[in-house]
């Protein structure tokens, strides 16, 4: 069985498209922000933080292979050349592996204490890749509410009860509503003539980063760490530099 399905892995370059690549790199600032955004943190906190991240990343990563997997019959129609409908990744083994990510993300998110926040985030990531991203409010609020999960998910690593502090709350109300208003954009992103293409959305998922890296000097409180939100900025070149080959959206 093992052997069967190690070689539907092997296509790398269909999984990273699958997984737009350039938005797993605007994943990291979500929990820098947040941890930093928290009132403090404990000494193992930092720890906490590298635990953290490999379960935001999980995450993400397991919603868009949902998202793509819910999409079949539509990218089938309209956007045959993605990996699964081009048959280039077998939906079986996608599905396996959004599941593994899925579980992994909350077998890490048990060790620093965060499933409260991890749960909730899941069910949001499901309730949008099932069918209520086409609800005209719901759908934008609740992409907006995946990546405000994100950042507590990095608060709650500071130190219990992190996520609940009034500076990540504001931290995740404002990626949401980002997030959300992107999304709504991105609605009609392949109709013909379209003003937001996939491109544009793409250039407005990166500047995602940016928006990450002013959080993060924004937590003054936490002088010098802050500054590591600057170290964020590299990040977006990068990613408008992958778009040109995996696109973002």
């Amino acid at each position: 069985m093992v052997e069967d399905f190690l070689p539907r892995l092997k296509n790398g370059n269909a999984w990273l498209r699958l997984l737009r690549l350039p938005n797993l790199l605007t994943m990291p600032g979500d929990l820098l922000a947040g941890f930093l955004l928290a009132s403090s943190a404990t000494a193992t906190g930092w720890a906490r933080l590298f635990l953290a991240l490999p379960a935001g990343l999980f995450l993400y990563a397991a919603g868009m292979i949902l998202n793509d997997l819910f999409d079949y019959a539509e990218d089938l129609r309209d956007r045959p050349l993605r990996p699964l409908p081009a048959n280039q990744i077998a939906r079986e083994t996608a599905a396996a592996v959004a599941l593994i990510l899925l579980w992994i993300a909350a077998f890490l998110s048990a060790f620093f204490d965060a499933l409260p926040v991890a749960i909730p985030l899941i069910l949001c990531i499901l309730f949008y890749d099932v069918g209520l991203k086409r609800v005209n409010i719901l759908g934008p609020a609740l992409m907006g509410a995946c990546r405000a999960g994100n950042l507590l998910l990095g608060a709650a690593a500071a130190h219990e009860g992190g996520a609940a502090h009034p500076f990540p709350l504001a931290g995740a109300l404002v990626l949401a509503l980002y997030i959300a208003a992107v999304t709504h954009l991105a609605r009609n992103e392949t109709s013909p003539g379209a003003r937001f293409t996939p491109q544009r959305i793409g250039q407005l998922l990166g500047m995602l980063i940016p928006l990450q890296a002013l959080l993060c000097v924004a937590a003054i409180h936490r002088f010098p760490a802050n500054l590591l939100g600057l170290s964020l900025l590299p990040l977006l070149k990068l990613h408008r530099l992958l778009a040109t080959r995996f696109p973002p959206s």
